[in-house]
């Protein structure tokens, strides 16, 4: 992550944050009530608070920083800078045939920079999280001044930025955006062409000059983001397979590129890669959670690692005993190591914890679950609550 072109950015910071100074753990807390207040704003689809809590001056100068961006696409993305950042936000999550609602998993603050990390789950299992950098003010409201999309695979100020400077891809802007910045005037006029491709979502006319590019852009970062995300629309295709092999090729141990590489491999079969991918990502971010923890155990189920899935599913449930996908994991576990007993356990927890009845009848119409409701241990264990 290059964190320099931030710095710009943290003046105007300083003139928006109170003077440094060791918080209560009223103050902290009020902080995690306000943050609170913007999740729960955005599960009920209200974008107030969330667009209150974010400084106009200040995450518009770090989107600017020191990209190339024309006047004109500036003047437009300022003018309606509301709309504009709402549009970004809800384009960046996974695709989802229902709602996708937040959770807060974590809040800290020291003294006047705070961090939250939300959990946003879309159908399917996929899940996208956002680190959340946080200031307060000097009347103690709280701020959101950026945040890390590891859906995405970075800050967010960093793809708006990209996305405005290739609304209009001048030559300068185009050569900003690359690593390499000794490439030549046919190269630069490559790029420029995929980024206009990007900007007029062609994703064909993309992929007829990425086959074409230069050997010297297929080691540009961005690029070979840019074709991931967009060989990622056709999962089972070639195409998506090579994305897949050129980013992993690029950045081996980058965690940042991992969660979007998660669903991919499951839907492939690839389950080891997909439990690597994950804990790639938790080592890189430092966020453990039960649903990744779940996500790991249903991989290790698929290969018929029984072991590996409950030993997953039992950290899903102890780093977070309010999932209830981490119980249904360890519930799924434990029936395929043939540990009933064990299974009556999570059965506990699903029907005292979340509410469910989960008698012969519903166990059986699981294709998974119908053997447990032929074992005497759940018989037994029915009996004793009836």
């Amino acid at each position: 992550m290059n964190w320099i072109g931030y710095l710009a950015a943290t003046a105007v910071v300083a003139g928006l944050m109170a003077p440094a100074a060791a918080m209560t753990d009223s103050e902290v807390d009020e902080l995690r009530t306000q943050f609170e207040g913007v999740v729960e704003g955005l599960n009920n689809d209200s974008f107030d608070r969330f667009n209150r809590a974010i400084s106009k001056k200040d995450m518009t100068a770090r989107i600017f920083g020191g990209r190339l961006i024309e006047p004109d696409v500036k003047l437009a993305f300022s003018s309606d800078f509301t709309a504009s950042l709402q549009g970004m936000f809800v384009s960046s999550f996974p695709p989802s045939e229902a709602e996708i609602l937040g959770t807060l998993i974590d809040f800290r603050f020291a003294e006047n920079e705070g961090q939250a990390v939300v959990r946003y789950a879309a159908s399917g299992y996929r899940y996208s999280y956002h680190a959340y950098e946080l200031g307060v003010d000097s009347k103690g409201r709280l701020l959101i001044l950026d945040w890390l999309d590891y859906f995405q695979g970075n800050r967010f100020s960093e793809d708006a930025g990209q996305a405005l400077a290739m609304a209009m891809p001048s030559k300068p802007a185009t050569r900003n955006m690359l690593k390499n910045k000794t490439l030549g005037d046919g190269e630069i006029f490559q790029a420029g062409e995929l980024f206009k491709a990007v900007r007029d979502k062609e994703a064909e006319r993309f992929f007829q000059i990425f086959d074409g590019l230069d050997p010297a852009l297929l080691n540009e970062p961005v690029i070979l983001r840019l074709n991931l995300h967009l060989s990622l629309a056709f999962p089972q295709s070639a195409r998506a397979a090579k994305a897949v092999e050129m980013i992993v090729d690029a950045f081996p141990d980058d965690h940042l590129n991992s969660l979007r590489l998660v669903g991919y491999f499951i839907a492939n079969r690839r389950y080891q890669d997909a439990i690597d991918a994950i804990e790639r990502f938790q080592a890189g971010s430092g966020i453990r959670d039960g649903a990744m923890e779940s996500v790991k155990s249903a991989a290790a189920l698929a290969m018929g690692s029984t072991d590996d899935a409950e030993k997953y599913a039992l950290q899903a449930t102890a780093v977070e005993p309010s999932l209830e996908l981490g119980w249904w994991s360890l519930l799924r576990a434990r029936t395929g190591a043939k540990n009933y007993d064990g299974a009556t356990e999570a059965l506990a927890r699903l029907e005292d914890d979340f509410g469910h009845t989960l008698d012969a009848a519903k166990l059986k119409r699981d294709r998974f679950l119908k053997v447990l409701a032929e074992q005497q241990e759940y018989l037994d264990w029915r009996a004793s609550r009836e």
